[in-house]
């Protein structure tokens, strides 16, 4: 159960429209963008940037992905600030920080959180994905074509980024975020607190699949993600190895099918 309020997503301003030669004063919509503090126990971990929803399944999401904690571990409460710029997450466990975390690590690529911890030896952590998962091609269309329509934040204010966890009928995980890596984080944050299984899932996502967006994916046991813009180099190769099923450019009834594609059959 949540017991806090959570932050309007959205601020209205007024601004001036200029369009064809003519200007007009009117109210719009911007995304809101916050510095978001998450403690472990009592310890601070990271601050990151981004939009104030869903903030409990970002730390959580947050702290999976790093590895700071696993699928089996016993969260006894997340307490979120009444301001919503941070979270405690409470563990029934001791926790310390592993020697070398803040060490020897990459500047991301992402948007709206600044530096990654993401380690070039993440990828050691992780094993080939084996997963029964089989899909069509009719099937991608019409799951794009729902998280297209879920994205009110982005229709709003055109300044975020949207995730899903789907199963072979429908979406059963969605979220917003101005980063999209934040995003993929509180999909899993979700299911983590909710009990939802990732595995034999699908991800879909509206940003760019670089190679740390894949990391998280395969961590959480994902065979097949999804998304209507572009993958990088690195990513695609990592998706090889991992045997993840990578399409990119789902947009109308095309796509590009990058690595693995033998999970895809052409029946509906």
């Amino acid at each position: 159960m949540r017991f806090w309020k959570e932050m309007s997503e959205t601020r209205e301003l007024d601004i001036v429209r200029v369009s064809a030669g003519t200007m007009n004063t009117k109210k719009d919509l911007v995304i809101r963008e916050i510095p978001f503090s998450i403690l472990v126990n009592g310890k601070e971990i990271v601050t990151l940037l981004c939009s104030p929803g869903k903030l409990d399944y970002l730390a959580v999401g947050f702290l999976l992905s790093e590895g700071l904690i696993k699928n089996n571990s016993i969260i006894k409460g997340i307490n979120v600030g009444k301001d919503g710029h941070y979270a405690n997450v409470d563990l029934d466990e001791d926790f310390q920080i592993p020697q070398g975390f803040f060490q020897k690590r990459l500047i991301s690529s992402g948007c709206g959180r600044g530096a990654s911890f993401y380690n070039p030896e993440d990828i050691e952590d992780c094993k080939p994905i084996e997963s029964d998962i089989r899909l069509s091609y009719n099937l991608i269309f019409d799951l794009m074509k729902e998280f297209q329509e879920k994205s009110d934040l982005f229709k709003k204010t055109g300044g975020v980024h949207s995730s899903a966890l789907c199963n072979l009928n429908k979406i059963e995980i969605f979220a917003e975020d101005l980063g999209r890596h934040n995003a993929i984080d509180k999909i899993f944050g979700e299911c983590f607190l909710k009990g939802i299984a990732t595995k034999d899932k699908i991800i879909l996502t509206s940003g760019r699949i670089s190679s740390e967006i894949l990391i998280k994916v395969v961590k959480q046991g994902g065979g097949v993600i999804i998304s209507r813009a572009a993958p990088t180099d690195l990513a695609v190769g990592l998706a090889e190895k991992m045997k993840v099923t990578l399409i990119g450019f789902v947009r109308g009834k095309r796509m590009n099918v990058y690595t693995h594609n033998f999970r895809i059959q052409n029946s509906q």
